[in-house]
This record gives C-alpha cells, sequence and structure tokens, in this order.
C-alpha cells in the first residue's frame, strides 16, 4: 500500500468520526475497514494532565450549560460563552447529547468542579485529550481557603481597687447612718443630705486623729486644723459646716439613737438648711487598752450647707 493510500484511509476514517475519538475509540485498538486488506492502528495512550479547550457552541452565539455532573438530569450550575477556554481535569461517561461535534456521551469536568458535554468542546486533537474520572486521578488542587485573621484577646481589664478596709471606713455602715438620719429628715420635712466626699474625708480623717491620738472631742490638738471649718477647708470645702460625733456605739442605729436622745445633736441632724453631709464611721481595735479611746467605734457627721 503506498504512503498516498494510507493518508487518504487516515482522512476517511477521521472524516467518519470526525473528532470524537474519546468517544469512539477511547483506550482501544482502532480497526479500519477498507478495500484490499485490513489496517490496525496501536492504542491511543491514556492522557495524564490536563488539557485546554475552546468551547463551540451549536451556532457560534448561543452560551452552553455547565452542570453539576456528567448528566442531563444534573443541575445547571452555569453558563460558558462560544470562544471561551476552559481547563479539563478529567473525562467520565454520562449522558448522550449531540452538539457541536455530533453526538458523545463523553463529558468534560473543568477545573471548578463543574461538567460540560464534550460534544461542544474543542481541544484540537481526535486522541484522547484528559484523563479518565474514573482511573484514581488526582483531583485538581482547590485554592486554599485563606487562613482567618486570628481574634486578638481581648485585653485584660485592670483589676478593680481594693475597696478599704471595713476597719478603716465602713462604708456600709456610713450607708446606713445617712439612710437613716435622711429618715429622720423626712419625717420633719427637711430635704435629705447629698453624700458629700469632701466632707466625708475630713469626717474620716477627724475619726482616725481621735483614735491614733486617744482623744473625743470636736476639737483637734493639731494647731493647722483645730475645728471643723479648718478640716472641711482641707479637703476642698468652703462653706458653713457643723459637726456631730459619737464615741462606744457599737453600729449604726446605736450610734443615731444617741444622736438623738440629745436636744443639740439631734437639732444639727434635723436643721433642713444642711443639704450635704460626710460621715465617717471606724471600727475600734483591740490590744490597745479597755478604755472607749482605745476600743471605739469612732462616729463622725459633718453637715454642709452648699
Amino acid at each position: 500500500m503506498s504512503m498516498n493510500t494510507g493518508l487518504k484511509m487516515r482522512s476517511a476514517v477521521r472524516a467518519l468520526v470526525g473528532r470524537r475519538s474519546r468517544a469512539a475509540f477511547g483506550a482501544v485498538c482502532a480497526v479500519a475497514v477498507v478495500a484490499g486488506g485490513t489496517m490496525v492502528g496501536p492504542a491511543a495512550a491514556e492522557p495524564d494532565e490536563t488539557v485546554t479547550g475552546t468551547v463551540e457552541s451549536p451556532n457560534g452565539r448561543w452560551p452552553v450549560n455547565v452542570r453539576s455532573g456528567p448528566s442531563l438530569r444534573s443541575s445547571k450550575v452555569g453558563r460558558v460563552r462560544h470562544g471561551n477556554r476552559v481547563t479539563i481535569v478529567c473525562t467520565a461517561r454520562g449522558d448522550r447529547v449531540k452538539g457541536k461535534w455530533a453526538a458523545t456521551d463523553v463529558w468534560d469536568k473543568l477545573d471548578n468542579g463543574r461538567w460540560i458535554s464534550d460534544a461542544f468542546v474543542d481541544t484540537g486533537t481526535d486522541e484522547p485529550a484528559a484523563p479518565d474520572c474514573s482511573g484514581g486521578d488526582p483531583e485538581p488542587t482547590k485554592p486554599e481557603v485563606p487562613t482567618k485573621p486570628e481574634v486578638p484577646e481581648e485585653p485584660t481589664k485592670p483589676e478593680e481597687p481594693t475597696k478599704p478596709d471595713p476597719g478603716e471606713g465602713a462604708t456600709a455602715w456610713e450607708q446606713q447612718i445617712l439612710d437613716l438620719t435622711n429618715a429622720e429628715r423626712r419625717k420633719k420635712g427637711c430635704q435629705p443630705l447629698r453624700l458629700d466626699e469632701r466632707l466625708t474625708r475630713a469626717a474620716r480623717l477627724h475619726n482616725q486623729e481621735m483614735r491614733d491620738r486617744r482623744y473625743f472631742d470636736h476639737i483637734s490638738p493639731d494647731p493647722s486644723h483645730p475645728y471643723p471649718e479648718h478640716r472641711a477647708k482641707a479637703q476642698g470645702y468652703r462653706g458653713e459646716v457643723s459637726e456631730i460625733i459619737a464615741l462606744g456605739a457599737s453600729n449604726p442605729r446605736e450610734a443615731m439613737q444617741g444622736w438623738m436622745s440629745s436636744s443639740g445633736h439631734r437639732e444639727e441632724l434635723l436643721k433642713c438648711s444642711w443639704t450635704s453631709v460626710g460621715i465617717g464611721a471606724l471600727k475600734g481595735t483591740t490590744g490597745r487598752g479597755n478604755s472607749l479611746l482605745d476600743t471605739g467605734p469612732w462616729w463622725t457627721q459633718m453637715f454642709g450647707a452648699r
């Protein structure tokens, strides 16, 4: 058989099957019967790499559907236009589709995981262009999902400052004294007193000084602040003030009973012209002696007109 005769026979075979060699021949021997004898061709080699093809729609205008699987029953998940380039990862058998290149049941799996019928993809060859999907070929490497940035830890909240020890400022006692005082004032029709930090500091310091210097009086032995108005001014309070004190009462209610049973103390406590107050309540200490000057507790209210 001459070379020209062989070329003509190859052309006749190609014209017969078109470029659907993957569907017609697969990976088996191709046999063509011609006049004068039998021609046997070698088996086509199984490709092992992906390939790029061009989408060829039936009329060159309509887009071609891509699906979730190699079947016309699989859902449509997108479309590609005529002339688009696609990357084929592998091929599989599925529903038979008649398209640009005649009917075929070969489907191409694209690198994005979608499927398109081989009837609409031109790879430029009559041989298998991509490996068989069932052959254990590795799936295309999917792009790694970007790692989410770690959420920064919330800054540690600063610890709350330690509250004063009850022995150096029994704030619960002081609040009870305020509540009891305002309850008595309401009975007389006076406005409740507002707690003032400056007067409270002055009242607490006077309690501490009476404890430390072992005296009980409105007049301090310290010449820098002998009277209540001096002690209030030293803490930043400027205005008329008055002070009542108590020693030895074991709780706020007992201290209030002592003040209310004394006409002079009761008069100051119930004076409606007072608008603010500072309260100091200092629990006693043990081991210094048996006198009230040693054991306490000490109580001070300093009233202000501002």
